[in-house]
């Protein structure tokens, strides 16, 4: 397998854009070991806000811009960007030798997607990229009007979490004073204000100047549904879905002048907005207590697939951020993105490799893949030469037993068997 090229990253100016250029890295562990089975774990691609809600209407004055998508759904933006990144894997697996056709065989490749248009969309796009014109249809719940237990064992009502518990967890990650927090992410909640024009907002022509900022206005808190569901209100879980609007806005590729009314953010602007972002996410979906039950069920189907010997060679599972989240959080690892400001963005992707060693062992390799910021809005190509965004994770319990970041597959279904819920397991 020839050596596989990952981005290097140095930071630009402009609307946060990244510049990137390419260096050899050779993704192998070692040259006698070979790629035998891939399972992706993906967040859909570019949607707009899932929902108007009135809190968007009383913070600020300004018009919202108009996408081309439906709420909640993918743009046709978000669907090329994913057809982008399938493109890339037709390369890079067919160098590892997985596949040796356009066409992939009759159960070489199995995929399954959420119910949401979004998710559905986002997996066949995917695999229109993967294998254009092979006729291959992502696989989803054929009732979708109910959850899907996989992606949502909670909510589904699969299985609880104690919600006492996951608040005192919650709070703890949170440092113990959620008003606290919000003190910290000040910086960016007053940069916000400003991309709203929030003192002109229909919130503060109501309530006067003496209430009119955001750490005032929205107080943060957290709370906690019947089956333990955590959830961060105020000001903090506001900046969290004001980031993460924008940085969609950006990654659609609408003009400037409609990207956050205008406002060119610097690298640095962006790091501060989504790490509000990345901090709500940190506190709800990735604090461990929560983040077992909610990923169970997925850290169970990638388990099945790395001891099956089935002939699938890839697995491809399209989900949430909130899902990619929750599986960091149960195995306890962590990662920033070089030229990617979302820890969780649109399309990224947890990718688990199984390798073969000359003695016929196996071992297993964790990867987060993504699109850079630039790469989402210029709808850069990828290929082998100009490939996405490459962050090799270590599993910390195994970090004794590792070689070059691969983890041997008895020790890694050790340590994730001893981190499921067997309660969110009943699908």
């Amino acid at each position: 397998m020839k050596p596989l090229l990952v981005v290097s990253l140095c930071l630009g100016t402009a609307l946060g854009v990244s510049s990137f250029s390419v260096q050899a890295e050779n993704r192998q562990p070692d040259p006698s070991w070979r790629l035998n089975k891939v399972i992706i774990v993906s967040r859909h691609g570019v949607r707009p806000p899932t929902k108007m809600t009135r809190q968007m209407s009383e913070i600020t004055a300004q018009t919202w811009p108009t996408w081309s998508a439906p709420l909640g759904h993918l743009t046709p933006t978000g669907a090329k960007l994913v057809t982008l990144l399938g493109g890339y894997y037709r390369e890079h697996l067919q160098q590892a030798g997985l596949f040796t056709s356009a066409c992939p065989a009759e159960g070489t490749l199995l995929s399954w997607a959420d119910t949401d248009q979004r998710t559905r969309m986002t997996g066949q796009a995917w695999l229109d990229g993967f294998a254009p014109n092979c006729g291959l249809k992502i696989q989803s719940q054929s009732d979708s009007h109910k959850l899907d237990p996989l992606f949502h064992p909670l909510e589904a009502g699969v299985c609880r979490a104690d919600k006492q518990q996951a608040l005192a967890a919650a709070q703890k990650a949170a440092g113990g004073d959620v008003a606290a927090l919000s003190v910290t992410y000040q910086p960016a909640l007053q940069q916000l204000e400003q991309v709203l024009d929030f003192a002109n907002s229909p919130y503060c022509k109501q309530h006067g100047a003496s209430g009119c900022s955001l750490m005032a206005a929205y107080p943060g808190k957290l709370s906690a549904s019947a089956d333990g569901s955590v959830k961060l209100e105020g000001n903090l879980a506001l900046g969290s879905t004001l980031g993460e609007i924008f940085l969609l806005e950006y990654a659609d590729g609408m003009p400037a002048p409609s990207v956050a009314w205008g406002h060119a953010f610097t690298p640095e602007q962006w790091q501060s907005l989504l790490a509000v972002h990345n901090t709500q996410f940190r506190i709800a979906q990735q604090t461990p207590y929560i983040a077992r039950f909610k990923a169970s069920p997925l850290m169970a189907r990638i388990q099945q697939a790395l001891k099956s010997n089935d002939k699938a060679r890839l697995e491809l599972l399209v989900g949430h951020d909130t899902n990619l989240a929750n599986l960091a959080g149960l195995l306890g690892v962590q990662w920033s993105l070089p030229g990617q400001p979302d820890n969780t963005p649109p399309a990224g992707e947890l990718v688990v490799e199984r390798w073969q060693d000359s003695q016929q062992q196996y071992w297993v390799r964790m990867q987060f893949v993504y699109q850079t910021l630039d790469q989402l809005h210029a709808q850069t190509p990828l290929s082998l030469a100009t490939p996405p965004g490459v962050v090799t994770l270590a599993l910390p319990e195994c970090q004794a037993q590792s070689v070059n970041g691969a983890c041997p597959l008895t020790r890694f279904m050790t340590i994730t068997q001893q981190k499921l819920q067997p309660a969110c397991l009943k699908l």
